[in-house]
């Protein structure tokens, strides 16, 4: 599928380990259903440096939206 078929956008808020900054990660999907993405590694990178992979399900807050 194609970014413009995918009808929502799923953002997520993580904590970095290091420096305890927000870092955020936004996906599309075709999916609504939180559990599908909580279930997705992110790999993110902080303005500290840091730079790993974490679950979907480790955000500190998830949010979906449809795409407009």
């Amino acid at each position: 599928m194609s970014w413009n078929s995918e009808p929502f956008v799923h953002v997520l808020l993580f904590e970095c380990p290091e420096c305890l900054k927000p870092v955020s990660s936004a996906v599309a999907t075709g999916e609504r259903n939180l559990e599908d993405t909580d279930g997705r590694s992110f790999a993110i990178r902080c303005e500290c440096g840091w730079a790993g992979n974490r679950m979907g399900l480790k955000a500190k807050r998830h949010w979906v939206d449809e795409r407009i």
